[in-house]
């Protein structure tokens, strides 16, 4: 039979185990996530990641974390657009904000209406009251 420290330490392994375990699963994961965002050549904004103030979205750190940032990734950003070398032949050049609202969010007219136009179509603001000069 085991004694009562004797057991505590092998609970203190086994959670120094499985933290390990889950930083290498996260690791894994992260790394399969990444190459299928530079793959697929998804935004930020499909994958939810603007941060428009009016979204209504709220990002913090995933759960059970210590700290904001990855600590494998070295602190960098992760996800934040397309990486260098995901260039396309098919990528524009930027596009001037045709539209914005009075907290300074900004829409160039293309692609899928942000929450914010949206909620103003919603309200009964029309688009044309929103467009820039």
């Amino acid at each position: 039979m085991s004694t009562y420290a004797e057991m505590l330490a092998k609970i203190e392994e086994l959670k120094k185990e499985a933290e390990k375990q889950k930083r290498e699963e996260y690791n894994s994961v992260l790394k399969t996530i990444k190459k299928q965002i530079v793959d697929y050549g998804f935004s930020a904004a499909e994958l939810g990641l603007s941060a428009s103030p009016t979204s209504g979205s709220k990002r913090g750190r995933k759960p059970g974390s210590k700290s904001s940032s990855n600590p494998s990734s070295g602190g960098a950003k992760v996800g934040r657009g397309r990486a260098k070398s995901a260039k396309r032949a098919s990528t524009g050049s930027k596009v001037a904000p045709k539209y914005r609202d009075e907290q300074g969010n900004t829409w160039t007219g293309r692609g899928k209406q942000p929450r914010w136009v949206v909620d103003q179509l919603n309200a009964g603001i029309s688009l044309d009251s929103l467009k820039t000069g």
